[in-house]
């Protein structure tokens, strides 16, 4: 029992400790690949806490080779962005400016019935009412009513990547693009966040210069 009781405390302090080094959120905040190494961790420190036959070291060494590989992962998505689009996805939208985009919620294996419920759930009474719809990395969705509309900005840089898609769809181009960092004086590569809403506004985050 006291072996029990102390491997317990061994594992219960690693987890804690590795889990705040890794940076994890809530279950229903993680991404698939921070989920995959959580359930992995939880899965593999019970193994020795119910057999004293099993040495500790079976659990330690595989949570801590898992652990360094999810922060591992994470600079590498952070330095590619290409990486980061495959490991984490894309936010996609299912409703465009009031309109229901029935091919990504077939190729998202989304119900009608479940956007009916999340509207319930954030309050809405009406598909009428919605003026985006976006599922998220995370698998939430997330709705924009129309009265909202005018204050949910667009994503156009991101880190100094150029979102092209969204920039085409809100009908802008490079040209466009270019003439907008003009103004403001920057170059792409120092943009850490630009975003515009739907009448055109425009706000830029430059990247923080390290001293």
């Amino acid at each position: 029992m006291a072996s029990i009781f102390i491997r317990t405390i061994i594992i219960y302090l690693l987890l804690s400790l590795l889990l705040k080094i890794m940076g994890k959120r809530q279950i229903g905040e993680l991404e698939v690949q921070e989920l995959v190494a959580t359930l992995l961790i939880s899965e593999i420190a019970s193994i020795p806490i119910g057999d004293n036959d099993i040495p500790l070291t079976a659990a330690v060494i595989p949570i801590l080779f898992i652990s360094c590989l999810e922060i591992f992962i994470s600079a590498l998505k952070n330095k590619w962005h290409g990486l980061k689009r495959v490991v984490e996805g894309v936010p996609v939208y299912i409703i465009y400016r009031g309109r229901l985009i029935e091919d990504a919620l077939t190729r998202n294996r989304i119900s009608i019935n479940e956007v009916i419920t999340e509207m319930r759930i954030q309050g809405i009474g009406s598909l009428d009412d919605v003026y985006y719809g976006i599922l998220e990395q995370n698998g939430k969705l997330s709705l924009i009513e129309r009265g909202d509309k005018d204050k949910y900005a667009h994503c156009i840089i991101v880190d100094t990547v150029v979102d092209t898609e969204t920039l085409s769809r809100l009908g802008y181009n490079e040209e466009w693009l270019h003439r907008q960092l003009e103004k403001e004086g920057v170059k792409r590569e120092a943009v850490f966040l630009m975003t515009a809403k739907d009448d055109g506004t425009v706000n830029i985050i430059r990247k923080e210069t390290k001293k």
